[in-house]
């Protein structure tokens, strides 16, 4: 009785993580992407949008991360409370470009319409492998992990 009982309280409590972190990343429009090169590491702050735990994100063509993907697709998405220096969501997974991306969302108001979006921006979803939801105003090392991969 008391493994189901476990069992139970333990998918239930994963559930309840999963759910916080999908409602975080609704909630937040800007991350930095980072992703390491063969020489160095790279990052940049990139728009997204959610798609349950699955991030798609608007990468600007001409930037050093584009290109890094291209040799590793592993990445970390680091997506800051606003209201809040202590609190963060941090995400590590595997990047792969969106073919026939849905725009709306994602391009920033001011984008020029005369150039199609293909032209200036790559959009990637990251899959999550692992998710670190980290709240230090809860005492040092507050962090709930959730393993995907």
């Amino acid at each position: 009785m008391d493994v189901t009982r476990n069992k139970f309280w333990t998918v239930t409590m994963l559930d309840e993580l999963r759910e916080r972190m999908t409602a975080y990343l609704a909630q937040h429009r800007v991350c930095v992407l980072s992703t390491a090169g063969a020489e160095d590491a790279w990052a940049t702050p990139v728009r997204y949008r959610n798609h349950g735990l699955e991030v798609d994100c608007l990468l600007p063509r001409w930037s050093d991360v584009a290109y890094h993907l291209e040799q590793d697709p592993r990445v970390m998405l680091v997506i800051p409370a606003p209201t809040s220096s202590l609190r963060w969501l941090q995400v590590l997974g595997t990047a792969r470009p969106v073919e026939n991306p849905d725009w709306m969302g994602l391009l920033p108001a001011e984008t020029p319409t005369t150039i199609p979006p293909d032209d200036l921006y790559l959009v990637i979803r990251v899959t999550p492998e692992r998710i670190d939801l980290l709240d230090e105003s809860r005492g040092w090392g507050a962090r709930e992990t959730l393993e995907l991969g």
